[in-house]
């Protein structure tokens, strides 16, 4: 069982210290809404699992995951959009910074049961090299059980482009203070979605610890 969600709730989880090893579970009830956001920015392993069980109609689930990586260092993470009523709403979206030799792994699975008509799902995984030989693998899947019901997932690995540091060079900006403006803008536009101010705050302190 998971921690039950019967109201307007969000919940920030860092994952920066300790053994790397998180699990995290929550039940949505009937027009329940969650807004979860993990954020990884650690120097050593993590491998974290975040379930979410949409149980009453009318559910809503916001999970956004945010992770640097860096090092050696070896994340995994692991989802679960489960959808057992109808007119739920999932939206999930995973993005990664990672530079040196970081690894990060993700995978993930929106089901929906057959009950769960009208349901209406997303799953996103959005990954930015930023110098070095990093990795990531990305693994979504969907296991649709109802046929009405729209849900898609995507995924995509890029580098960033010489094109952007030789812009802001241009306007007198350091190499090293043009790669902290862009992975801030690559996490920003995602963080300022997020209506609690206390959240948003402790999120960028959290992001921005390891340089």
């Amino acid at each position: 069982m998971g921690r039950s969600i019967r109201r307007d709730t969000v919940e920030t989880i860092i994952e920066e210290t300790g053994s790397g090893k998180g699990i995290y579970e929550y039940d949505l009830e009937e027009n329940a809404r969650l807004t979860a956001v993990l954020v990884v920015s650690r120097e050593t392993d993590a491998d974290i699992i975040i379930h979410v069980r949409l149980l009453g109609r009318g559910a809503q689930a916001n999970v956004i995951a945010l992770v640097r990586g860096s090092g050696d260092n070896h994340i995994s993470l692991h989802t679960k959009q489960l959808h057992k009523a109808p007119e739920t709403t999932s939206n999930l979206l995973v993005k990664s910074a990672l530079r040196d030799n970081a690894k990060f792994a993700y995978d993930g699975v929106i089901r929906v049961e057959p009950v769960a008509q009208k349901t209406d799902a997303y799953q996103k995984n959005e990954n930015l090299f930023l110098s070095g030989g990093p990795q990531a693998q990305s693994d979504p899947a969907l296991e649709i059980l109802a046929n009405d019901v729209r849900c898609t997932h995507g995924s995509t690995t890029g580098k960033l482009s010489e094109d952007h540091f030789w812009y802001l060079a241009s306007r007198g900006i350091s190499r090293p203070a043009a790669m902290q403006l862009l992975v801030e803008g690559f996490f920003e536009y995602v963080i300022s979605t997020i209506s609690d101010t206390i959240s948003r705050e402790k999120i960028r302190r959290a992001l921005w610890r390891v340089t």
